[in-house]
């Protein structure tokens, strides 16, 4: 690595603007080498002082791309940072000991091999991927992995951490977006409206353009205005300044989202201001893109922030005050100033004055034609209407802006309608939702004495409307006040060229391509938009949107009226995805037994909302004790229903597909349930334990959505006398299985007759486990004898602990979740939402049995009929793998035939296990039906490989049921 100590910071003369604090210096790297920083710094401020021009590839080309506009609005200086990519360098401060690498280069930033694809630009028009790579299909993968590697931004490392995140929320009578001296004046004109008001701003200081530009207002400098209007805001008791907080989204019912840090803000707010100012327009010429292209906000920047100078010798070319202004700036900091050319017929008589005074002369009505430079601008042609052919003159940075557009995305957002205005030449708003605000330079106010009169006026608008519900009385009308009667922007495109003249730098588009998207038809800017990719990339047309519009409508032969502007959606700023999960919360929910299945070494699973056991160290041998001895499984986390009242087998019989009126007192019934369609929703057992008192159960996934739809139904006209308790966590369950299960359960039953004739299979009964109290259900999920005990959950813990002291000398053990898929999967048992889908019906999923079609009426009935008699196209059957090989769930079953790699795919398996029972490997899956009879065999593609499957008769385990009754 280059020592630190080697590489020069060239800074100006500290300034009271600037935030670095220089005795701090610290080191960090940039692509292996070591650069010196001061506190304060940025990774871009910090790399430019040090010589660094280059800071990135582009996405399409892999051009050389350097600092554009400093303020976190372009794709230029993109970078990554450890795990993290796509960190914009101009924004993020420096650390000690920050490692930071450039993105989409190869083998390194300075030597990109990429970059040769400019040589065969002429093949990669606009729209090129959905005119090539489409034949032969067999090789699409193979391109698919070439275009990703040759495109591209950060590295997403699955390894990485996330790092810490979460979520606050805020409430406020006024929420001004926006911390610049318009934020800020109606922050304190709504705060004096006794309105509780919250100020976002995206910097770490409040200020805006104050920061950095150069000025007088009331007899006082930019910077000591700034300070004194901060000073005010922070010490107002009714104003809460959020720093370093970037506004996302706008959303209905004044509810607004931000990110500030690694943290969600969610804000409700009576009333909104938008006061987020304006960003520079790009000039679209030839090579615009060249590292030494700058704005003029980024020039101030640098000089004025971080005192950096930004160059040598260099052109501007303005377009507004604040285009000259940025060449006065240059001066101060000792730069030589090659040429300042206007675009303007008559540039602003002040400061040309001004610059006249310092021997720079600027000619009006002039343009850039063109960059030139290696790695870095060396040149720049200019032009006039004076002068046909194009001058060049040597620099190494070129300052260009057409000016300014609002950044109205959360006007967009909130419903505002947005209008041309030709005299601004600005998009300014037209019409905004009752409760919404605009202020400053968004609604085309460039001057700062308008500015600040704006911001108080819907300051106070805003703070009424907050605190006394009144109406929205400021429409914050921008003025038109550019010097001399002229609009403050110009159209970007500059001098038309044809090569290479950037109009969106995230994409690599050029003007030339935009027009030829227009001439193959796209000529509406949304599908222009979507053809051409222009304004997809990183800054979602923050940069091009303007230029993309004015393009269109030059080639279109149209106004930007008509051409109308497109959409803003959320968020409005890019953000990390961690920021917007907040912090990791499971809905996690336990069973009553989860502190004794921790204390005995149970690895944990999440089961839906559920924390579960797994296994306790050996699964195979957990499947082995149930089938040889007896276990016991946690099944807490079934869903538990009481169902009372005379017509509980009415509600039955319309919400099963089997028959139920004849259940007698103490009898268990099986029963499956689906919706309107036919497609199965949920399956589980219901006892009667009285006269009008039922018991019902469903799985574990599906219990509250099974407790509403069943409330649904009964609140939907049924009329039907039934009261529905959800008693899921009223109850602890556990079930009892294995050869030995009747021993064990007598010693802590005495007084219950277990005897097969007395307590069948498929029966209930009540009665007192160790003294508590519970409900017993004789069924056989696992294929052995079982009891499924449900008790109160107050006695789950103690209940289970009787059991198992009980049956310790039987051998017992506990087993978990991976077990018992093992044990029903010999049975050939199903599990609703992993062996069924969202199609499923019961005869295809081979439960005919369990659906009676006699019956007159029942949820999904016609359904069912239309399905028998149109009969099934697809079978869920069982099946093993007589190899021994064991696939994946999920895996495909495929055959020869078209695709993309020349496999055509027939079904999937939904449940895979290999079973020490039977010792092969067994499993469920749904296949054409045509393939569905017993030895068929059928193709499985897993990992890449292709193993034979043989459809087999199910159950697997004990078909006649001998064991379980």
């Amino acid at each position: 690595m280059t020592d630190a100590a080697a590489i020069a910071i060239e800074r100006l003369a500290e300034s009271r603007s600037q935030v670095l604090d220089r005795s701090q210096v610290i080191q960090f790297t940039f692509d292996g080498v070591t650069y010196p920083a001061y506190a304060g710094d940025t990774i871009a401020s910090a790399l430019y002082a040090a010589g660094v021009r280059t800071f990135s590839r582009s996405f399409k080309y892999h051009r050389r791309r350097g600092l554009l506009c400093v303020s976190g609005d372009c794709p230029n200086c993109l970078v990554q940072i450890g795990s993290e990519p796509n960190v914009r360098a101009c924004r993020r401060p420096v650390s000690d000991g920050m490692s930071v690498r450039s993105q989409n280069r190869w083998p390194s930033l300075e030597r990109d091999a990429m970059s040769l694809i400019q040589l065969v630009d002429r093949f990669l028009p606009a729209g090129f991927y959905y005119k090539t790579f489409m034949r032969p299909r067999a090789l699409w993968p193979a391109f698919e992995a070439m275009l990703r590697h040759a495109a591209g931004l950060g590295e997403v490392r699955l390894d990485g951490t996330s790092g810490y995140s979460d979520k606050v929320y805020r409430h406020a009578d006024v929420t001004v977006i926006g911390g610049g001296p318009a934020g800020i004046a109606t922050a304190l004109a709504a705060a004096d409206q006794g309105a509780r008001t919250l100020l976002l701003e995206e910097n770490d200081e409040l200020g805006g353009h104050l920061r950095y530009r150069r000025g007088h207002f009331n007899g006082q400098s930019y910077d000591d205005y700034r300070r004194e209007l901060v000073a005010s805001a922070e010490r107002h008791p009714q104003i809460e300044v959020l720093n370093g907080t970037i506004a996302l989204g706008c959303y209905d019912h004044n509810w607004i989202g931000a990110a500030r840090d690694s943290r969600l803000v969610k804000i409700r707010t009576r009333s909104l201001v938008v006061a987020t100012g304006a960003r520079e327009i790009p000039l679209v010429f030839k090579n615009n893109d060249l590292p030494g292209v700058m704005q003029p906000g980024a020039i101030q920047r640098l000089i004025r922030l971080w005192g950096v100078r930004p160059g040598q010798r260099a052109v501007v070319v303005s377009a507004n005050r604040h285009g000259l202004g940025a060449a006065s700036d240059l001066i101060e900091a000792g730069v030589e100033l090659a040429a300042v050319v206007d675009l303007r017929q008559e540039p602003d008589r002040d400061l040309v004055a001004e610059l006249g005074d310092r021997g720079v002369e600027v000619a009006a009505q002039a343009c850039i034609v063109a960059a030139d430079g290696r790695r870095h601008v060396e040149t720049a042609w200019l032009t006039s209407d004076s002068e046909q052919k194009p001058q060049a003159v040597e620099c190494d940075l070129i300052v260009a802006s057409a000016g300014f557009t609002p950044v109205n995305d959360l006007l967009l957002q909130a419903g505002a309608r947005l209008a041309w205005n030709g005299a601004l030449n600005e998009y300014v708003h037209e019409q905004l939702p009752v409760g919404i605000f605009a202020s400053g330079e968004i609604d085309g106010n460039h001057e700062l004495e308008i500015v600040i009169s704006e911001g108080r006026r819907a300051g106070t608008a805003a703070g009424e409307y907050a605190t006394r519900a009144g109406s929205q009385a400021c429409d914050s009308g921008g003025e038109g006040n550019g010097a001399n009667g002229q609009p403050w922007t110009v159209a970007p495109l500059g001098h038309e060229q044809a090569d290479k003249a950037f109009v969106c730098f995230c994409e690599d588009v050029t003007r030339s391509e935009l027009r030829q998207t227009v001439e193959e038809g796209y000529d509406s800017v949304e599908l222009l938009k979507r053809y051409s990719t222009v304004s997809m990339g990183p800054c979602q047309g923050k940069m091009c949107n303007i230029a993309v519009m004015h393009s269109c409508a030059q080639d279109t032969r149209r106004s930007l009226v008509e051409i109308g502007t497109t959409t803003s959606r959320p968020p409005a700023r890019s953000v990390a995805m961690r920021t917007l999960a907040g912090r990791p919360m499971h809905p996690a929910r336990y069973t009553p037994m989860h502190n004794w299945h921790a204390e005995h070494g149970a690895v944990m699973m999440v089961a839906g909302p559920w924390i579960r056991p797994e296994h306790y160290g050996d699964p195979i041998e957990e499947v082995r004790a149930v089938r040889q001895r007896v276990g016991l499984i946690d099944v807490s986390t079934l869903g538990k229903f009481h169902l009372h009242g005379p017509d509980v087998p009415e509600l039955l019989e319309r919400i099963y597909t089997n028959r139920w009126r004849k259940l007698g007192i103490g009898g268990v019934r099986y029963g499956v349930m689906v919706n309107e369609e036919g497609v199965v929703i949920n399956d589980g057992v219901t006892a009667r334990l009285d006269s009008d008192f039922y018991y019902m159960s469903a799985t574990s996934s599906g219990a509250l959505g099974i407790y509403e739809w069943i409330e649904w139904w009964l609140q939907s006209g049924w009329q039907l006398n039934v009261h529905l308790l959800d008693a899921t966590e009223l109850r602890a369950a556990m079930n009892l299985a294995g050869p030995h299960a009747r021993e064990v359960l007598a010693k802590v039953a005495s007084d219950l007759d277990l005897s097969n004739e007395a307590f069948p299979y498929m029966h209930v009964r009540q009665a007192r486990i160790a003294g508590a109290p519970a409900i017993l259900l004789r069924i056989g999920f696992t294929g052995e004898l079982g009891y499924e005990i449900h008790t109160p959950s107050g006695y789950g813990t103690y209940v289970w602990q009787a059991l198992m002291e009980a049956g310790r000398e039987f051998g017992i053990a506990p087993f978990g979740v991976e077990a018992q898929r093992v044990l029903r999967l010999e049975k050939g048992h199903i599990i609703v939402g992993q062996d069924t889908d969202s199609l499923a019906d019961p005869l295809e999923a081979g439960m005919g049995w369990v659906v009676k079609l006699e019956k007159p009426d029942f949820l999904g009935r016609p359904s069912l009929a239309m399905a028998k008699e149109a009969g099934q196209e697809r079978s869920l059957v069982g099946f093993e793998v007589p190899s021994g090989v064991l696939p994946e769930e999920a895996n495909q079953i495929v055959r020869e035939g078209e695709g993309p790699i020349g496999l055509e795919i027939l079904g999937r398996i939904t449940s895979v296990r290999r079973s020490p029972t039977l010792g092969s490997v067994i499993g469920l899956a749904w296949l054409p039906s045509e393939l569905a009879d017993p030895g068929t065999r059928f193709t499985i593609r897993t990992r890449g490989q292709l193993v034979e499957g043989q459809v087999a008769e199910l159950p697997f385990y004990d078909p006649e049921g001998a064991r379980l009754r």
